[in-house]
C-alpha cells in the first residue's frame, strides 16, 4: 500500500523507550568495546526503532524493516560513518530512490557508547524530519570461561547456530577448539573446549591465538573477536647442586651437555675462588644458579657467562625463587613485575619473577628445587594458561570479553 509521506507514518506512533540489551558484536568486523566514550560498533544484526518498526541488517549492511502501521516492507541500505554511527536509505520495495514506491527518507544515528542503541534523526522524501532512537535487539552472543580449558557460550534469540574458529597471532603450538562431549552447534548455551597440544621431546614454546565465536539467528551473525588464548609450553630448571658431581679436586664426576663432556676439577672458575668440579660449572651455566659443597651459593651471568659468589637465589626481578611456585618468562610476553601466571596441568598463581636465556615467546620455565633430581623426567608438557593480571595484548587474563 502506498504512503503519502513517511512524516505522516511516523507521526502514527510515539517514540518509546529503549530497552538494556546485550552487546552484539557483528559481521562487519568493527567491535563495540562498551568503555569506550564513542565505541566503534556494529550495525548487522536486529533492531527496532522508536516508532515500533523491527529492522534485521545482514553483513553486507543491506537488510529489511517492517512497521506495526504499514503493510509494505521497507528495504534498507546502510552506510558506516567511521566507527561512530551509520546511516540509514529506506525505500518501499528497494530500488534505491524512485523505488516501486517511490516514497522513503534517510536516516543519520550516532551509536550510544556501550552500542546497544543509536540516536539520530530521519528526513522523508518531502522534507519532513523527526527524531529517532534505534535499540539493539539481537542477535546477541555472550561468553564466560569455567576453566581454562572450557568456554560457554549463550545467544539470544533461541533457535541460532554457533560456530567456533581460531586465528593464530604469535608462535606455532596453539589449543585447539572443539565442541565439549554432549554439546553440539544448536545446543544453547553451548560449550566447546580447548586443547593444548602434547609435550615430550624437547621444550618448545606455545603461542597465542585469537577466538572467533559467532551465533547466526536467520543469517544474521553475533560475532565476538575480542578475546585471545594464550597456550604456554613448559620446561623446568634448578639450582645444580655441587654435591651431584663429587668434591673438588679429586673426586669430581663427568657430565655431558650438548656432546661437551666436561670432567675434574677447575681453578678459580669463571670469576670463582677456589676450585670447582668442571661439570658443576657446565650445569651452572644453563640453570643459571648452583650451590657449592660448603653451602655457599653462585650465579652465572646469561650475558658475559661470569660467576659469582651470592648470598641466596633469587630470579632476576630480585624475588626469592620457589619451587614448584615460581616460573621464568620471556619479558617480551609477560612485561610486568609481580605477574601471577596460571597454566592448565601445571599450577595456578605461579609467580613470573626470572628469566632466562633459552626461554623466549611462549614458554615457561618452572623452578622445581635443587639438585638434577628437581626435574629428572620432566614431560615438558603445553598447557593453556593465563595472566592473573593481563599483560596487555601478550598475556590476557583468564576472564572473557
Amino acid at each position: 500500500m502506498r504512503r503519502s509521506t513517511w512524516s505522516s507514518e511516523k507521526a502514527l506512533a510515539a517514540p518509546g523507550g529503549s530497552s538494556s540489551l546485550a552487546l552484539s558484536l557483528a559481521a562487519s568486523g568493527l567491535l563495540c568495546l562498551p568503555s569506550a566514550a564513542v565505541a566503534a560498533c556494529t550495525v548487522p544484526g536486529l533492531w527496532s526503532d522508536a516508532y515500533g518498526g523491527n529492522a534485521s541488517i545482514a553483513p553486507t549492511l543491506a537488510g529489511t524493516m517492517k512497521l506495526p502501521y504499514c503493510a509494505a516492507t521497507h528495504h534498507l541500505t546502510v552506510t558506516l560513518v567511521g566507527t561512530s554511527g551509520f546511516k540509514v536509505d529506506a525505500r518501499y520495495g528497494g530500488g534505491g530512490s524512485g523505488g516501486a514506491d517511490g516514497q522513503g527518507l534517510a536516516e543519520a544515528l550516532t551509536f550510544a557508547a556501550d552500542g546497544k542503541s543509536a540516536a539520530g534523526s530521519y528526513v522523508n522524501d518531502d522534507g519532513g524530519t523527526g527524531p529517532d532512537t534505534w535499540t539493539r535487539t539481537g542477535p546477541t552472543l555472550a561468553l564466560s570461561r569455567g576453566s581454562l580449558t572450557s568456554i560457554t557460550a549463550t545467544g539470544t534469540p533461541a533457535a541460532g547456530v554457533f560456530s567456533f574458529t581460531t586465528t593464530l597471532l604469535a608462535g606455532a603450538n596453539i589449543a585447539t577448539v572443539a565442541q565439549a562431549a554432549g554439546f553440539t552447534e544448536r545446543s544453547n548455551p553451548d560449550q566447546i573446549t580447548l586443547t593444548a597440544p602434547g609435550g615430550g621431546g624437547a621444550p618448545s614454546p606455545g603461542g597465542l591465538e585469537r577466538l572467533v565465536a559467532k551465533y547466526k539467528v536467520d543469517d544474521v551473525d553475533a560475532r565476538n573477536e575480542l578475546n585471545t588464548i594464550a597456550t604456554f609450553g613448559m620446561s623446568c630448571y634448578l639450582v645444580a647442586l655441587e654435591s651431584d658431581y663429587g668434591t673438588p679436586p679429586g673426586s669430581c664426576s663427568a657430565t655431558r651437555i650438548g656432546g661437551v663432556s666436561d670432567a675434574g676439577a677447575v681453578a678459580d672458575p669463571n670469576g670463582l675462588t677456589g676450585p670447582c668440579c668442571a661439570s658443576l660449572i657446565a650445569n651452572v651455566r644453563p640453570q643459571g644458579t648452583g650451590q657449592l659443597n660448603t653451602g655457599g651459593c653462585i650465579n652465572c651471568s646469561p650475558r658475559t657467562g661470569l660467576m659469582t659468589a651470592v648470598a641466596s637465589v633469587t630470579g632476576a626481578d630480585g624475588t626469592a625463587v620457589v619451587a614448584g611456585g615460581t616460573v621464568a618468562r620471556d619479558r617480551a610476553v609477560i612485561p610486568g613485575r609481580g605477574v601471577l601466571v596460571d597454566v592448565d596441568g601445571v599450577g595456578n598463581g605461579m609467580l613470573a619473577n626470572d628469566t632466562g636465556g633459552a626461554i623466549r615467546g611462549y614458554r615457561l620455565d618452572l623452578f622445581n628445587g635443587a639438585g638434577r633430581a628437581a626435574c629428572a623426567g620432566g614431560a615438558n608438557p603445553h598447557g593453556g594458561g593465563a595472566c592473573q593480571t593481563p599483560q596487555g595484548s601478550t598475556c590476557p587474563g583468564s576472564a572473557l570479553k
